[in-house]
């Protein structure tokens, strides 16, 4: 009988040890437990405050989920679960060019630096700290598209979001003037937006994806955000709009600089699309409005760089102006994604350019010729608003993960207790502990567990070869990979990332609203020399 080869390979591309199991065909963590894992691959730094912030979020799970027993209900899981569309990345996304295209070209330019900014920072975190989110049972999520489970959970970009538009849109009604205002309106704005806010940040607790550390780490990050936005609100909107020549420059290089600074995470964690999304999008939109703001098709009144429009148009050519930009940056990212998919992997493959982890390098695969684009690009899609929203159950690595670290660290503990309470009693075996002993380790393990509940959406049964927990983890791991498939992600999708929606940006602001005027959809713009 031929040896076997040693279960673990040393990578090419880093000092990074994994291991993998055959029978399976999955790579496995190195380490015994997940958090040596996670120790080995971080930093010392990130390591060291990952370390620091778990034991918060693991202690408030049990926590949430004794607030879910208390106050589920079916009518506030609709509405959690519904109002947090409002306050992830798609939702901006999909809101930020109808501002533009409506005349409010200042706070959209606002917003869209706010929104960009609070999704990267998140998702910077995300990614540096690695952090799970509340376990699955005991806790129940809630969520109308399962692929957030996917991502981790400090901080939260959710609230992140909604705190820093909340902020940024308050601010923006207390410096309007009170007569442009019919009675009590801007009071019951103010209103909404503390709605808003609380109906987010709370929702996210409520609906089981979050722990309370989560959400105010977000919330700081985002008043953070808010802060700098708001002081230098001035300054950033005059370097948006004026002919300064090395304002493009400055945009490229440092959306360039931020996109290789994301940490690369340990587990497959989607946040590093996103990031890189938004920040190509101002690397489009920035140059775009310097350039929209020379031409005769702006107006300069409120502010410079101001797409026309006015009520005047009436509501058929308002739709059409709607549907006309929608349509034509789909057809943008559908054109340049795939002329990208076919430029792009010969030259990655040519010069051996770099890749991130779980990102497929170019040198295995030949062409994207023939790979199929979605319809619409990935960060808008919108999350089916049918159908059952729990989720309960292992989703992701990071899930499976936690779960195991977990049961180790609690299996630890009640393993110390015991030896404990025999060196109380003076006593060698476990079987000579007095029942009273054994109530009382078992009550310890009851109260302690948050892994109590061991169905899962994976299943609730270990088959191993040997009954190591390794193997245990072995098969959760092989389970969760077969129910939730990873998307493909090439190395060229970086690129393509920054070149699709750098053009989205642009044309948003700049090729759209030529193009309205073109046609009959604009109104006469407003310049005041």
């Amino acid at each position: 009988m031929s040896t076997p080869p040693p279960p673990y390979s040393v990578s090419e591309k880093t000092d990074k040890t994994v291991q993998f199991d055959e029978a399976y065909d999955i790579e496995i963590p190195a380490g015994i437990a997940p958090d040596a894992y996670y120790d080995s691959q971080l930093s010392p730094l990130r390591a060291t405050l990952r370390r620091w912030l778990l034991p918060y979020i693991r202690n408030e799970t049990p926590i949430l989920h004794a607030m879910q027993l208390k106050v589920r209900h079916p009518v506030l899981d609709v509405y959690f679960t519904m109002t947090a569309f409002s306050g992830n990345h798609t939702f901006f996304m999909i809101a930020l060019p109808v501002l533009f295209w409506f005349g409010f070209s200042e706070i959209a330019r606002g917003f869209t630096l706010i929104a960009a900014m609070g999704v990267y920072w998140a998702g910077f975190f995300k990614d540096y700290l690695c952090l799970p989110r509340p376990l699955s049972p005991p806790v129940v999520r809630l969520s109308r598209s399962k692929s957030t489970c996917l991502e981790y959970g400090f901080p939260s970009s959710h609230s992140t979001n909604a705190i820093s538009v909340a902020l940024f849109l308050y601010c923006h009604l207390l410096t309007t003037d009170p007569a442009s205002w019919s009675p009590y309106t801007r009071e019951l704005s103010i209103f909404g937006l503390i709605v808003y806010a609380v109906s987010i940040v709370y929702g996210r607790l409520y609906c089981g994806m979050h722990s309370i550390t989560d959400c105010v780490g977000g919330s700081l990050i985002g008043i953070c955000i808010w802060a700098v936005q708001w002081t230098f609100r001035h300054t950033i909107e005059y370097y948006m709009v004026s002919p300064v020549w090395w304002v493009p420059l400055v945009v490229a290089a440092t959306g360039i600089f931020l996109v290789s600074i994301i940490p690369d995470p340990v587990d497959d964690c989607p946040c590093f699309d996103d990031c890189v999304a938004f920040i190509a999008v101002l690397m489009g939109l920035i140059p775009a409005s310097i350039h929209f703001a020379s031409t005769s098709y702006s107006s300069n009144y409120p502010v410079p760089a101001t797409i026309p429009y006015s009520t005047d148009l009436g509501m058929i050519k308002s739709a059409l102006r709607l549907v006309l930009g929608v349509g034509t940056l789909f057809i943008w990212r559908l054109f340049a994604k795939k002329m990208l998919y076919v430029i792009l992997p010969p030259i990655y493959k040519l010069f051996s350019l770099p890749y991130r982890p779980h990102f497929i390098p170019a040198s295995t695969y030949n062409t994207l010729s023939t790979y199929p684009i979605g319809k619409v690009p990935s960060v808008i899609d919108l999350p089916s608003m049918t159908g059952n929203a729990e989720i309960v159950g292992l989703q992701s690595a990071m899930d499976v993960h936690e779960k195991f670290s977990q049961a180790a660290a609690q299996a630890k503990e009640q393993e110390g207790l015991a030896m404990g309470l025999r060196a109380r009693r003076g006593q060698a075996t476990h079987e000579e502990i007095t029942m009273d002993e054994k109530s009382a380790l078992l009550e310890h393990s009851r109260d302690s567990s948050v892994l109590s509940n061991t169905t899962t959406e994976c299943g609730d049964h270990h088959h191993t070869k040997g009954g190591s927990r390794f193997e245990d983890e072995a098969e959760a791991l092989l389970r969760v990979e077969r129910m939730h498939p990873r998307k493909s992600r090439f190395d060229v999708d970086i690129v393509s990332k920054l070149v699709v929606y750098a053009g989205i940006g642009a044309l948003a602001v700049d090729g759209i609203p030529i193009l309205f005027a073109l046609v009959g959809l604009s109104s006469s713009p407003v310049r005041i020399i």
